[in-house]
């Protein structure tokens, strides 16, 4: 056993090589692109190599800088660090540890099923179909940017050792099940919640009924220990995503990043044979999984023949499913109606007795029907009692594809069903949080891979010789890459000596994360951030920089000198380097044909703004506009409502009513999580009788804006200075132009 395991494993490592063919011979190249591998290059940098796990360092990795807590702002991927780091150690290379641990993942993933094919299965040929249906699956070049969403080998692994505990009663392979949850969500924090969901489908499926409760205790206290070593991880990640900053993932951010039902016929545009397949472009949605996988779910739901007929004493289920194959017709037949002819109604007199006004309810009411249709049939029940493996894979790959269609699923980007199951798992803690629904393909994945080698084992002799040779080619040419592409390594630029902080200008999505991987080998604090969060600050930051506003660097140098690295050739008329160069004492230390780098002194006079003080006062009414009626929002104490004056495109103002003159200190506007929608300007003026207005402040407020996020990123206070007596109006006017909108989450304003 264990030689022919070490014989595969070779052979998927060669096929792993081939597949990413030339990394393995650039392996300090940057595969696919220069954004996110470079991001998680430097992750796997910092996770392994520079900071001590769960420690105030490690949590404050040197990016976004001033903020804290950097390193929550994404995946941490420790349980990828054994692999990565010693290559990074050995070499000084971080981008040939990212890139071998980039290898590996699909010579593990493939490894990994293989493993849970043969304890299914107890057959090579069949655990070989099974490593190349998940190892090189279609869907895995769509997420070669994404090394924590390849590395999903656990996943199998923790299925296969479930599977052998479920048979041996074994405790060791109920640790290895708990072990290979625990890495598996060290490596991956969607596949914490996604591989969660399916366990418990798992537990449902093959435990509940059938195990005792020794048996479920043991298994019961692996987990909770592996959960205990979880802790700490899920606790840090809460206190400052929730507890610091107010982070969180909102429905038409995640709606956004879920996959289209369409998606199955939408294939990456990277493969070898398959890239003509595409019914919509959509991000995440590239779930075609080629027509090897396909056809081997057909071969096994032939074999099983959930059709076939099976004597039935009596007639009730016969009726039953009569019944529910004419209620599905008329569901079907209802969807149809507002797809083809708009919204639908039957009215007697002027009572409505029946409305159809969209596709998504009848849908969804027609699924469930359908489903009861099919664990209505015979062969279908009898795979149910017998807790049949195959009937299980089958299932949990429909529901993780399901779930991959997030909240509200779509059909060509048009609402296919209502109240779907990933918009129930939104009500656990955490799966709010998750940006990208879609990648539960993966774990389905997982599920046809397993199908895959149970149809293969469904088969005896030379057909079973031909399939598996057929499917092995099949496999990899549905998956294979039309071309692996390797980008050169950014070039180093150090910074000049005895600076507290990094610049790179000018900040863009581009420039950001080649300055996060330069970091890596010159390791002062860096001003540039790339993440799966944005700190609160950086869009008032670049605004500032934009505008070439020579305060934010005085600003940044408050604390110490600071170096400024500028790019020529984003930036080829020279602007950004005069911008620099106009710094007083700012000294030029290097100029290199594609990039210049500045040192700027410490400023002793570095602007600052007020943070919030003194008692609030009672807003008696507030008026606004345009959008008047939401006007209360900017009062009701909720930093997830406001009012908002539309895109700055025009002018937009609130009126404050204190209902009798005071002594106003401060007005303050609370943005939130509203972090782009600051005024471009803004005009407060005064009034003790509402008619006669004296102008009290006016001007920017981006640097308000930054100076909120940094210190109260929560709240992300614009404080605005007033210190007048007699005033009972206050109005405040947008006069600037911009492309977001301005928005009033919470308005208050200040006294003594």
């Amino acid at each position: 056993m264990r030689a022919r395991l070490t014989a595969f494993a070779a052979m998927y490592v060669a096929i792993a090589v081939a597949y990413t063919w030339p990394l393995a011979v650039r392996l300090n190249g940057v595969a696919h692109d220069r954004g996110d591998p470079l991001l998680t290059t430097w992750i796997l940098w910092w996770s392994g190599t520079q900071a001590v796990p769960l420690t105030a360092r490690w949590w404050n990795a040197p990016a976004f800088f001033p903020s804290t807590g950097v390193l929550a702002f994404s995946e941490h991927l420790l349980g990828l660090v054994p692999v990565a780091a010693p290559l990074t150690l050995i070499t000084g290379e971080p981008l040939v540890g990212a890139n071998v641990t980039l290898i590996a993942t699909f010579a593990l993933s493939a490894l990994a099923a293989h493993v849970l094919a043969f304890t299914l299965t107890r057959r090579h040929d069949a655990a070989f179909v099974a490593a190349l249906a998940f190892g090189f699956a279609p869907y895995r070049l769509s997420q070669v940017p994404h090394i924590q969403v390849l590395s999903s080998y656990w996943v199998p692994l923790c299925l296969a050792a479930l599977h052998r505990y479920a048979a041996s009663r074994r405790p060791l392979w109920a640790a290895a099940a708990a072990f290979a949850w625990l890495m598996q969500a060290l490596s991956c924090g969607y596949y914490l919640f996604f591989l969660s969901m399916l366990l418990a489908l798992w537990f449902f499926w093959f435990a509940v009924g059938r195990w005792r409760i020794t048996h479920l205790v043991t298994i019961a206290v692996c987990f909770i220990a592996a959960a205990l070593v979880l802790a700490p991880i899920l606790y840090g990640y809460r206190s400052i995503l929730g507890g610091v900053y107010g982070f969180r993932r909102s429905f038409s951010e995640i709606q956004v990043f879920s996959a289209d039902a369409a998606g199955l016929l939408s294939a990456s545009p990277e493969l070898l044979v398959w890239r003509w397949v595409r019914v919509l472009d959509r991000p995440e949605s590239e779930l075609f999984p080629g027509i090897t996988i396909v056809a081997l779910m057909a071969i096994a739901a032939a074999r099983a023949r959930p059709f076939g007929h099976v004597h039935e004493r009596g007639r009730g289920m016969a009726l039953v499913r009569a019944g529910l194959a004419v209620l599905l017709v008329l569901l079907i037949a209802a969807a149809a109606v507002p797809i083809a002819h708009g919204a639908w109604r039957l009215t007697v007199g002027r009572v409505r007795l029946l409305s159809i006004g969209r596709a998504d309810k009848p849908l969804s009411l027609a699924l469930v029907t359908a489903l009861a249709l099919m664990a209505a049939l015979p062969r279908v029940r009898a795979a149910c009692r017998a807790r049949s493996a195959l009937a299980f894979y089958l299932a949990a790959a429909f529901v993780t594809w399901l779930c991959a269609l997030g909240p509200t699923p779509t059909f060509m980007n048009r609402p296919a069903l209502y109240l779907a199951p990933y918009g129930w798992l939104m009500e656990v803690p955490g799966f709010d949080g998750l940006r990208v629904p879609a990648r539960f393909w993966m774990i389905t994945l997982v599920c046809l891979s397993a199908v895959a080698a149970l149809a293969v084992n469904r088969l005896d002799g030379r057909s079973r010789r031909a399939v598996v040779i057929v499917a092995a080619i099949g496999l990899l040419v549905d998956g294979w890459p039309r071309a692996f592409t390797v980008f050169p390594a950014p070039e180093t630029r150090p910074s000049p000596a005895d600076v507290v902080a990094r610049l790179e200008l000018p900040m863009s999505d581009d420039v950001d994360p080649e300055a996060v991987y330069r970091q890596t080998h010159d390791r002062v604090p860096l001003v540039n951030g790339f993440s799966g969060y944005s700190s609160p600050h950086y869009y008032a930051l670049r605004t500032l920089l934009r505008a070439r506003d020579p305060r934010i660097l005085h600003v940044l140098a408050a604390n110490g000198p600071i170096a400024v690295l500028v790019d020529h050739a984003r930036v080829p008329d020279g602007a950004i380097r005069r911008f620099v160069a106009s710094h007083p004492g700012a000294v030029r230390v290097r100029d290199e044909p594609s990039w210049s780098s500045y040192r700027l002194p410490r400023s002793a006079d570095a602007p600052s703004i007020a943070e919030p003080s003194g008692t609030p006062l009672t807003i008696a009414s507030l008026s606004t506009f345009p959008n008047a009626p939401q006007a209360a929002s900017a009062l009701d104490g909720n930093l997830e409502t406001g009012w908002s004056g539309g895109v700055q495109q025009q002018t937009a103002d609130a009126t404050i009513d204190l209902g009798r003159p005071s002594y106003v200190g401060q007005v303050v506007i609370e943005l939130g999580a509203f972090v782009t929608d600051f005024p471009m300007r803004l005009q407060i003026d005064i009034s003790s009788d509402g008619d006669s207005w004296t102008i009290a402040w006016a001007g920017d407020t981006a640097l308000h804006a930054y100076f909120g996020a940094v210190r109260r990123p929560r709240q992300l206070p614009l404080v605005f200075p007033v210190n007048r007596e007699g005033v009972r109006f206050i109005r405040l006017r947008q006069t600037g132009f911009g492309t977001h909108d301005w928005t009033i989450p919470e308005l208050n304003v200040r006294g003594r």
